[in-house]
Parts: structure tokens; sequence; C-alpha cells
């Protein structure tokens, strides 16, 4: 029985293998794939210096081409701005995300907004959506002002008095995102700020560091002391790959040696039930109290949302804001003109303008434009996530704004691709490069040339803030990127 299922493994290789060499990718410019195994997923991942790689290919091949997958599958990479509109938001759900990425999430936060699709994404997010609204943002803002304005710099005033020492920024970040998120989504004070309790911070933590090595955690011995400290290797990068290749028969099996029940968060379960039922209310925990009350929503499903809020509302969040205020550090011209612009505005949290510049960036501002230019500037050069993976659920024709040789010496300005095609999109050379108006400043921290962009040059609808693509989907786009922006 081993052998027959390790011969019908090996057929499916062969038989995806063989089937990856006919596409028409393989007419496509690109670096070599250094491992029949490994292709470049390895090198990317374990890149000392995000964005090296697909710096230099983006150089070396322009916006489109082909690298090498896990089983010698040719990928498809790309930062033309035509092509990501396409993909991300003229497609709906036709470029779901790939089976191991969704794969890997559902066993950190289950079925949430993060890993459903189609109907039943938007179910859950039809749910959720009044949560994130201009009017319920609001009464948010009283709490941003007092996690924000009063403990964390109160905290940093007590620093400072102690005398010159360093300071983890990123911890601090971290600690104030996940007191926001608690008071403001689920009702929950987890006075990580005031030095209580880090249970949930750490388990948050631990979950995201457990991403990369999930798949294997049933699978190998590895402590809780190590996860931390694990970097990608071979092994790690193979077994997500499998879940691309493998048919759904083996990943349900697989579903079932996975225990991806968290208690910390199961302890939300009595809130939610217990909440009182507020028909004015519109916040996280009130709305899912209320769906389940309603049977349309699950205990698995209300559980995953939590999960999924309280991961994207805090480490991801942090490390921008940690970004943020590095680079405002580092510019103390820039710096004082924001102060001055505070200053002047004399903008209250109440004030409905600058909630809709925060919210929309499309309203105008004037009096806060430093400010704003200075939060879309760390958006461009330090997105969180620098690549992300899609791929084709049917047959589909991806067009270019900008036209590819191909290894014969042809032009061609839109890109065939068969269903099940894998295509990685690099946030970090599409923020930086794609637009030729940024010349040489591509690389360095300039907000101002957010609001000298030639006419024309953003031709393409993409990203909601200033077009970058740190927050692009509009058909699955995170209902927390709000509470980001804020």
């Amino acid at each position: 029985m081993i052998i027959l299922a390790i011969v019908i493994v090996l057929v499916l290789f062969l038989f995806r293998y063989l089937k990856s060499r006919s596409t028409a990718l393989q007419h496509l410019r690109g670096p070599s794939s250094p491992s029949f195994l490994l292709g470049h997923e390895l090198e990317l991942r374990a890149q000392p210096t995000v964005g090296a790689l697909e710096k230099s290919w983006q150089k070396t091949y322009g916006n489109t081409f082909r690298i090498g997958g896990c089983f010698a599958r040719d990928i498809l990479m790309t930062s033309d701005p035509k092509a990501i509109q396409h993909i991300l938001r003229n497609s709906g759900y036709r470029y779901p995300k790939t089976e191991d990425v969704v794969h890997m999430w559902e066993m950190v936060v289950g079925r949430g907004l993060l890993t459903t699709a189609g109907g039943v994404h938007q179910r859950q997010r039809k749910i959720l959506s009044p949560a994130f609204s201009p009017s319920q943002l609001k009464e948010y803002m009283s709490v941003f002002w007092h996690i924000t304005g009063a403990k964390l710099c109160g905290k940093f005033h007590e620093l400072v008095n102690q005398g010159p020492q360093e300071i983890n920024l990123l911890e601090w970040m971290n600690h104030t995102a996940l007191d926001i998120t608690g008071l403001t989504a689920f009702r929950c004070h987890f006075g990580a700020l005031d030095g209580g309790s880090s249970e949930m911070a750490d388990e948050t933590k631990l979950l995201l560091y457990a991403f990369v090595v999930l798949p294997l955690h049933h699978l190998i011995p590895i402590g809780s002391t190590t996860i931390s400290k694990i970097v990608p290797t071979p092994i790690v990068i193979l077994v997500p790959a499998l879940w691309r290749v493998l048919p759904g028969w083996v990943l349900s099996i697989l579903d079932k040696m996975l225990n991806r029940e968290n208690e910390i968060l199961r302890q939300f379960r009595d809130t939610i039930k217990n909440v009182a039922r507020d028909n004015y209310s519109k916040d996280v925990v009130t709305l899912l109290a209320k769906a389940f009350d309603e049977k349309l929503m699950g205990e698995d499903e209300i559980l995953s949302q939590l999960a999924t809020f309280t991961l994207g509302g805090e480490d991801t969040t942090a490390a921008l804001l940690s970004w943020t205020l590095y680079e405002l550090s580092r510019q103390p011209d820039y710096q004082a003109r924001v102060r001055e612009e505070i200053r002047q505005g004399t903008v209250d949290y109440d004030s409905t303008p600058l909630l809709d510049a925060a919210v929309n960036v499309t309203t105008p501002l004037l009096v806060l434009i430093s400010i704003l230019t200075h939060w879309q500037e760390p958006l461009r050069l330090h997105p969180i996530v620098h690549t992300f993976s899609r791929y084709a659920a049917e047959d589909d024709t991806i067009p270019l704004s900008q036209s590819v040789r191909t290894r014969t010496g042809e032009t061609w300005n839109e890109i065939p691709v068969e269903k099940g095609q894998m295509v990685m999109i690099s946030t970090y050379t599409y923020n930086r490069y794609t637009y030729d108006y940024m010349g040489d400043n591509a690389e360095n921290w300039v907000p101002e040339q957010f609001l000298n962009v030639p006419k024309g040059k953003s031709s393409f609808s993409i990203g909601l803030h200033a077009n970058l693509l740190n927050f692009s989907e509009t058909c699955r786009l995170h209902l927390y990127r709000i509470l980001v922006s804020i």
C-alpha cells in the first residue's frame, strides 16, 4: 500500500512537471532555476536583504518574467500595474490565494476573512463591514487617543526620565496595537502597555513565528523555544509546496492530523455569547454576537475572525508604525514640519475631514498634507509583505502595460496562463520601481513625490493608498486595513 502511494505521488509529480514544461511561460525570460526541488522559493524566503532578488531580476528582465518554483514548476512573477490590476481588481475571485498559503493560514486562524473566498468571504465581510464604517470608526477615536496620547506617551516620558537608554520601539508598538485592537474590536483590555498579562501577546507572536513551520509542527519535534529562531530550510519550503500538487483527499487526511484550536481565543467564546446585545453598537464583538444569535456564523468562524483581527491588528500594524517612526526620526526637518502642521491644524479627533482623510486618502486635507504623505512613504518603502502568491482558477490572459521580450525575441503585450498557474506579485518592486517618474527617488525617502505625480502616470487604479500595493485587493480587502490607517 505504501509503495502504491509513493508510485502515485511520483506519477503525479511527473505529470505536473511535464505539464508545466508545455505552458506559454517556458517562452518567457527569467533567471535559471537553481534547484529542481526548490526552484527560487528558498532563495526568496531566505534572502538576507528583503527585495534584493526581485530588484535585480526586475532590472534584468523587466516587470514580468519567469522564475522557478518547487518541483520544477514555473512561476510568473510580475510588478506590472496593468497585470496586477487585472489579477487583484478586475478578476474578482478568479485568482485566489495558493493552496499552501491558505492551508497554513487556516491552521493558524481558521476559516476567516483571511482564508475564505467567494460567497463565504462575501458573507463574512458583509457581517463585519459595519464595524469599519466612518461613523463607527469615529467611536474608536477616543480609544486611539487615550492609548497613544496618554498611555504610550506616558510610558515614553517615564523611560526618558530614567536617563539615556535604548528603547525597543517595535515591542512598544506591539503592546499599543494589541491594546487598541482589544478595546475597539473585542471590548477586552489586554493591559499590554500596563505590564499586565501578555499571554495573548505571546500567543499571537508564537502563531506568527509558527506560520513557517506549522506544516511540520506535528511531524518533527520543534519546541516552543526554537520556533522563534527558525529560518527557512529546504524541508520547510518543500512541505507546504506539496499542498499545491497533492490531491484534495490527501489534504483532508492531513487536516485530521492537525489541531489548530487555540485555547486563548476560545476564552472569547463566553464574551461573544454573553455580550450585551446593543442594536446601536457596531463593534466587532457585537456584530459577531448578533451573527451567532442569528446563526449566520458558527463558533469556529467566529473564533477565526477573532484570530484574524488579533494577528492583523498587532504585529503587522506594529511593524509598519515602527518603520514610520524610524523614518521620521531620521528626518528632523520633516519632523518639524509635521509638528507645525499639527499645531496649526487644531484638528481634534472628532473631526470628520481628518477621519475621512485617514480612511480614504482621497479627501483633500491640505493642512495635514505632510502627515498624509509621510504615512504613504513608509508604505512604499517598507511593505510588510514584499511578495504574495495567487493562482489562476481558470484559463486566462493577463494584459501588460509594459511589453515583455521572449526568449525567441518576440514581443508580448499579454501573457496566456492556464488553470492552476501560480503568479507571484512583488509588492517591493511595484512600490519602488514601476513608475518611471520616481527616477532616482525610488530608493529614497521623499514623501513630496506623492504631491507631484505627472498627469497620466498613474492611470492604473490598484492601491487604495496613493496607488500603492500594500492595501490593494478590492474584493477581499482586509477590513482591519482601516484600523491600521487610523
